[in-house]
């Protein structure tokens, strides 16, 4: 029986692994390089990059349409929808400087991501107050907690983000050449 080199092949396995499934932020310039090749980013799977909080205050009538966490705090209903870190979503729409982004089925069910001054897509809200970001969600306005407000738009590191394309034009071969 062969014995197996134990550090080689758990460096390997993990290689393997981290190369297969590591995350990098979306960029502008991978998102120029989707355009200049023509390809739509409705087709890239996105993630978040750590979990998004959504609240709101209900009234008492309000609590029997709710669909997300319903807690009662301080007196009042609080509905609450949260989106994990690393959860898949895709892009429903998009302009010059945001992408908005779908991380459940339904129409207006998405967040708004726009381009900060990294060059990175980060969460967005209409209005920012003490650190709570104003956003309509589904026909309803929620708030964004602060600890949310830095996600950023990330996917799955794949040598097709950085594909070159190349394009020659033959005039033809004719007799004699």
């Amino acid at each position: 029986m062969k014995k197996i080199y134990w550090p080689l092949f758990g460096f390997f396995l993990f290689m393997m692994f981290s190369s297969c499934s590591q995350m990098i932020y979306f960029s502008q310039g991978m998102r120029n390089n989707l355009n200049k090749n023509y390809l739509s980013i409705d087709k890239i799977q996105f993630y978040n990059s750590r979990k998004i909080i959504l609240r709101r205050n209900l009234s008492y009538a309000d609590t029997k349409v709710a669909r997300g966490k319903i807690n009662f705090e301080n007196g009042q209903y609080v509905e609450t929808i949260i989106i994990p870190k690393k959860t898949p979503g895709v892009a429903v729409s998009e302009g010059h400087n945001y992408i908005n982004v779908a991380f459940e089925n339904g129409k207006n069910r998405f967040l708004r991501f726009v381009k900060n001054s990294g060059n990175e897509y980060q969460i967005s809200a209409s209005k920012w107050e003490q650190g709570y970001g104003k956003v309509k969600y589904d026909t309803l306005i929620y708030y964004i907690e602060p600890k949310s407000s830095k996600a950023i738009l990330k996917v799955i590191k794949d040598n097709r983000y950085n594909l070159q394309k190349s394009t020659r034009r033959l005039k033809g071969k004719t007799i004699g050449q």
